[in-house]
């Protein structure tokens, strides 16, 4: 489009409209580059003016002037905003607005007595008034009525202020800086009125002296008091039009509160009252009969003492409050006390003002709730225009706070629109580029910038070019230096052009290889873990086939370890086991692989043609190493270690197999007296063998029905009786016998099988405590391998909801390696299993690494105190020094405590002493049947002495 096109389109619009005198369009230096009229502004335009009206692209216009159009000399006002046109630039549009039309606008309202509306900026320049006054235009007002109060609600204008009695109200106008005042003289206003009061009075006078003299003077008097009536009534009628005209309600009270006029926007406002609002009606019963119409939704059944608030603060002129009235609508109630006593009141409806702000707090909810999800996704946001009100400078904040740069073009392959942060990405400087410049040149200034390597702007370019031509969608990450890192996503747009971000994911690429490493490494010593370890041991045995070479694995643990945990604290125990892994590598080839297992055990992959002596050899160097004392924090430590060794040769194993032998090698060490290495040998085979068959019978047994659920009961020491039992399975294998749950729970763990034992188990416990009183609990142990999926909730749920059981019957234990495993999912799982109403115990407390860390993380019900310290408290001060300590904690954290392995009368005391609140040992009873449960229940009236019955001393 050029400048003559313009021209003849800006006159056409004009002519349809008729609106402005002239339209222009005008360049940021101050020339007219189009035009409606012809040689407008003497073909120039103040520049200055255009930097004060502060248009801007896209939004909405402002208002500039007044100022003389220097080719009429009229006073005009200037509408402006800056508009983008295409292969010209950013022009600004300039609407013409003689005054006079606008006086003519406001004459409608200017024409009553009194009254004077005015068009002011917030400084007080006065643009127009009605009736017009050309000495103040353009200049700043002595007294600017919309600086006193710019809400749209009517107010008097303090006497020290105006020579008279006056009605104020001004509110904004569609544009920012301008605003709309009107101003109404109460002397003016009723002057008539008053002259007219007057006069009546006189004549009244007159006549009563004349009245029985002259009869035709007093036919005179009524004919002239007619034509004051009718003179007054045209008075009130302009004052009641000026009222009535009001957008706000009025209200006018006499000294004894009763009502002389009100308009009728008040009518309507308080329209379940309108029966009762007549003139000279009392506040108090106007008030009193809307309240029992509905009027004032806040009146409650106390509507006296309603209106008794209601009228105090109208005698006492307490300040504007809002009021809700019927239909969610609300109003903004403002009284002043005038000269003769009475009141003057506005009811401004604020209604929509209300639901506006409503919906600006909602929006900006919503607002704070994007910049928390933009946070979740690791981005920082750096700044947030808080002056949200109009669309482009929403748009303008949610671009430049992206974490993205963004970058949008036309399908000419010119810039449409940027944002800050892809300066930022690519070290652009901002006035290198701007709307309308060539894709092209943005990356070759892209070269220079530093942000990436040229041959990597190129590189992305091309991509980002061909993708264009393919009218394609796609994403790929484009490299730098030390570590630098772009993604780049496009997508074609539906004018031809395209739309792209680019993030900079350099810190998440340095974090997903450190969560690559931390899966495959042990995080305390930095040594591969189990998994990395076991690829790297299938790798070796792959790679026997082509080596005149033998594999060893070393499997081993460190003696003592568990005694440096518990007397030096887990901080002293970590930093030996990285003062372990150290020596370790110090023992080995580059070559060689060593892994953490986990805990204090170690694994270590040799390849050596002289089998098996120098896995010998380095076994015994590694006992020397890591026996060898350490220093650590101030403490001098010594420990052992065991080695088991296993071979891989000519015979084809897996790592598995590798593994399990070594570590039964490793546990012939331990047998042998620690400090010592193993050999594995065929008879551990066979060990396996048995071990294998036992697994392999484990997958029928459930189905054949040889598990059995026997039951050892709790004991309440404080009510001397047994207050539940907990499940414990046994396995009654028919060509074995009773296997004992040491020889087949671990092996069930580790193949799987758990998840159906245990859930069985559950069931039956549940079904079984249904048979015994209704204040017995049973308690059911959850293994650690339960908790891998998170389906343990609703087997639970399941089995409580078939068998009927309450949840608070029910009471689950678990161990302090269900909580090693994945502290996060499990306590997750812990904390759905309580909310069903259950209890959770923490069985074998004080013999694991954190039992301390989880009594914060997750509130027990009860802690099982473990039988290693119980049996032990009559003979080791330490032992129960330890239990009693234990029972205080917990009695102080709310948490029940059961002292297990009761076998002695002396142990029972001495629990009972420490204030421990339930015991289970064999001093009670050994495991029994639920028959033999239900039989003691029916038999005795003493259930526990039954129970008692045949106490032992020792457990199995």
């Amino acid at each position: 489009m050029n400048a003559q096109s313009a021209s003849h389109l800006l006159r056409e619009f004009n002519f349809q409209t008729f609106a402005f005198r002239d339209i222009i369009l005008l360049r940021a230096d101050g020339g007219i580059w189009a035009s409606a009229r012809p040689n407008p502004w003497n073909r120039s335009f103040p520049v200055d003016l255009l930097k004060i009206s502060g248009g801007t692209s896209g939004g909405a216009a402002s208002i500039a002037g007044p100022l003389r159009n220097p080719v009429t000399g009229d006073w005009v006002l200037l509408m402006v905003r800056q508009v983008p046109v295409a292969h010209v630039g950013l022009l600004y549009a300039l609407a013409e607005i003689p005054l006079p039309l606008i006086t003519e606008l406001l004459s409608a309202v200017g024409d009553t007595p009194g009254i004077q509306v005015a068009l002011e900026r917030r400084d007080g320049q006065l643009l127009v008034s009605q009736p017009y006054d050309g000495m103040r235009i353009g200049k700043i007002q002595h007294i600017p009525i919309s600086q006193l109060q710019a809400n749209g609600v009517a107010f008097l204008v303090p006497r020290n202020l105006m020579h008279a009695p006056t009605l104020g109200v001004a509110r904004a106008s569609l544009y920012p800086d301008v605003m709309v005042a009107l101003t109404l003289d109460l002397k003016i206003a009723m002057a008539d009125w008053v002259r007219d009061r007057n006069r009546l009075i006189a004549l009244v006078t007159v006549a009563i002296v004349l009245l029985s003299a002259m009869t035709t003077v007093l036919a005179a008097a009524l004919r002239q008091r007619e034509r004051a009536d009718a003179e007054r009534s045209r008075t009130r009628a302009t004052l009641d039009s000026a009222i009535e005209s009001m957008s706000d309600a009025f209200v006018m009270w006499d000294s004894q509160d009763r009502l002389v006029a009100c308009n009728g926007q008040y009518r309507r406002m308080y329209d379940r009252s309108a029966p009762f609002i007549k003139p000279g009606a009392r506040f108090e019963d106007i008030i009193r009969g809307g309240a029992l119409n509905g009027q004032y939704p806040e009146a409650t059944d106390d509507i006296e003492q309603f209106v008794a608030d209601t009228v105090a603060w109208h005698r006492h002129n307490q300040g504007p409050i809002e009021r809700e009235l019927p239909g969610s609508r609300w109003a903004l109630v403002t009284e002043q006390r005038i000269a003769d006593g009475g009141i003057v009141g506005i009811r401004t409806d604020i209604t929509e003002m209300r639901r506006t702000l409503a919906n600006l707090a909602a929006a900006n909810e919503r607002a704070k709730q994007a910049v928390a999800e933009v946070q979740q996704q690791n981005v920082a946001l750096t700044e947030r225009d808080r002056a949200l009100h109009i669309q482009n400078v929403l748009f303008d904040a949610a671009l430049n706070n992206m974490s993205q740069g963004l970058l949008m073009t036309d399908g000419d392959g010119r810039l449409i629109v940027y944002n800050k942060r892809f300066l930022e990405v690519f070290a652009i400087e901002p006035e290198l580029i701007f709307p309308g410049i060539p894709v092209s040149e943005i990356f070759a200034g892209m070269k220079s910038s530093g942000g990436l390597p040229i041959e990597a702007v190129e590189n992305t370019y091309l991509k980002q070019r061909n993708l264009a031509d393919a009218r394609q969608s796609g994403s790929f990450v484009v490299t730098g230096e030390a570590g630098r890192a772009v993604s780049v996503s496009q997508r074609p747009i539906a004018d031809g052009g395209w739309i792209a971000t680019y993030e900079d994911v350099s810190e998440q690429r340095r974090a997903e290889e450190h969560i690559r490493f931390a899966a495959h490494h042990d995080a305390l010593t930095k040594l591969p873990n189990r998994i990395l370890f076991r690829i790297h041991l299938d790798e070796m045995i792959t790679n026997l086939a082509h080596r005149n070479a033998g594999l060893a694995l070393l499997y081993l643990d460190l003696d003592r370890f568990k005694h440096v945990n518990d007397t030096l604290g887990h901080s002293v125990g970590d930093a030996l086991l990285e003062a372990a892994g150290r020596r370790l590598r110090g023992c080995l080839r580059g070559r060689d692989v060593v892994a953490r297992l986990g805990g204090d055990e170690f694994a270590i992959a040799y390849v050596s043609a002289d089998l098996p002596n120098a896995a010998e050899h380095l076994a015994q160097r590694i006992i020397s190493a890591l026996s060898a004392p350490y220093t650590i924090v101030g403490h001098t430590v010594t420990v052992g270690a065991s080695v088991g060794i296993a071979l891989a040769g000519t015979e084809k194993v897996d790592a598995d197999t590798l593994l399990k032998r070594g570590d039964m090698a490793l546990y012939q060490a331990k047998a042998k007296g620690r400090g010592v290495c193993s050999l594995f040998e065929a008879d551990m085979e066979r060990q396996l063998v048995t071990r294998l068959a036992i697994e392999e019978d484990l997958h029928s047994a459930l189905d054949g029905q040889q598990f059995e659920v026997l039951y050892q009961p709790l004991y309440d020491l404080s009510s001397d009786r047994v207050v539940g039992f907990e499940a414990l399975v046994r396995w009654n294998h028919p060509v074995r016998g009773t296997v004992p749950p040491s020889q087949f729970i671990q092996i069930a763990e580790e193949t799987g099988l758990i998840h159906s034992i245990g859930a069985w188990v559950l069931n039956k416990a549940c079904m079984d405590a249904m048979k015994l009183p209704d204040d017995i609990k049973v308690a059911v142990n959850l293994s650690a391998r339960q908790f891998d999926n998170d389906d343990i909730v609703e087997i639970v749920a399941a089995a409580l909801e078939i068998s009927g059981l309450p949840a608070n019957r029910l009471e689950l234990e678990i161990t302090e390696t269900t909580l090693l495993k994945n502290d996060a999912l499990t306590l997750a799982l812990l904390f759905r299993l309580r909310a069903l109403g259950l209890r959770i115990a923490l069985d074998d407390f004080g013999t694991g690494y954190s039992s301390l860390t989880y009594l914060r993380l997750f509130p027990f019900d009860k802690i099982k105190i473990d039988q290693s310290f119980v049996r032990e408290m009559a003979t080791r001060a330490d032992c129960a020094a330890i239990v009693s300590s234990i029972v205080s904690m917990a009695s102080k954290l709310g948490i029940t405590t059961t002292a297990e392995g009761i076998e002695t009368i002396d142990q029972l005391n001495l629990v009972r002493e420490t204030g421990c609140t339930e015991a289970q040992g064999y001093l009670f009873s050994v495991p029994r049947t639920c028959q033999d449960i239900l039989d003691y229940f029916g038999s005795s009236s003493d259930p526990v002495a039954s129970i008692q019955e045949h106490p032992v001393t020792s457990m199995d």
